[in-house]
């Protein structure tokens, strides 16, 4: 969500990726604001499902993720901090560091590669996908 001002106005931008949600959004504000509903700009080049390769991230980069991603570290605001993973995950502070920011630029770099081989921007098979396992 982002807030502009501008003198006496006030813009607010919230995302929101389902439909029934924004519908439910816009009418619950349109009597109080003016509301309206914009594509996202590049949302036609972002697939809604797509299956990617996970084998590139080590164990250690995966255990990593996994208790970030159960501490909180990935929220906004943050659930925890590196040191506190470190501590948990015993080992240094920079090596945690190190250990989620691999491991993010190999899940991204999957996904980006993945999407530019699907050869369509929107990949949405309608199947449930398949979980990948190491």
């Amino acid at each position: 969500m982002r807030n502009d001002t501008d003198g006496n106005r006030i813009r607010v931008t919230v995302t929101v990726t389902e439909d029934d949600s924004i519908e439910q959004l816009v009418d619950c504000v349109e009597d109080v604001v003016d509301a309206r509903i914009v594509d996202a700009p590049d949302s036609s080049r972002r697939p809604t499902t797509l299956r990617i390769d996970v084998r590139d991230v080590t164990p250690k980069q995966w255990e990593a993720l996994e208790v970030a991603f159960e501490q909180g570290y990935f929220d906004c605001p943050r659930g925890t901090d590196l040191e506190t993973l470190a501590a948990r995950l015993s080992i240094s502070k920079s090596a945690v560091s190190q250990r989620l920011r691999a491991a993010e630029a190999t899940l991204l770099r999957a996904i980006v590669e993945a999407t530019r081989a699907s050869g369509s921007h929107d990949v949405d098979t309608g199947a449930e996908p398949e979980p990948e396992t190491r």
